[in-house]
């Protein structure tokens, strides 16, 4: 299992890497002249269906995606607390509880 400093820098380079891939979407999606050579064309087909288009309509299903899977690992990188154990002393009781002292 990787340490927890290990998954802190993984769990860094993930978020860095989906803010590199929206902004890269988001700069393809304002520049149509980049799209196209994204596909290596001259000019787009109007029912172009690629991730950069479905950014810019609203559809971010690879985004959902990303941010499930980053919700996993970090639950599943969190420990679970330890158990504390619970010492109490024995009261010291000289009659049982409930019980007053004997009627005179």
């Amino acid at each position: 299992m990787l340490s927890k400093h290990a998954l802190d820098r993984f769990g860094r380079l993930i978020a860095a890497g989906c803010v590199a891939l929206v902004l890269a979407l988001s700069v393809l999606a304002v520049s149509p002249s980049l799209h196209a050579w994204l596909h290596g064309e001259k000019q787009l087909d109007a029912d172009d269906d690629c991730a950069v288009v479905l950014l810019a309509q609203g559809v971010t299903p690879v985004l959902a995606a990303v941010l499930a899977l980053v919700a996993a690992l970090r639950v599943l990188a969190e420990e679970p607390p330890a158990q504390r154990l619970l010492l109490l002393e024995a009261p010291g009781f000289r009659l049982p509880p409930g019980c007053g002292p004997p009627f005179c």
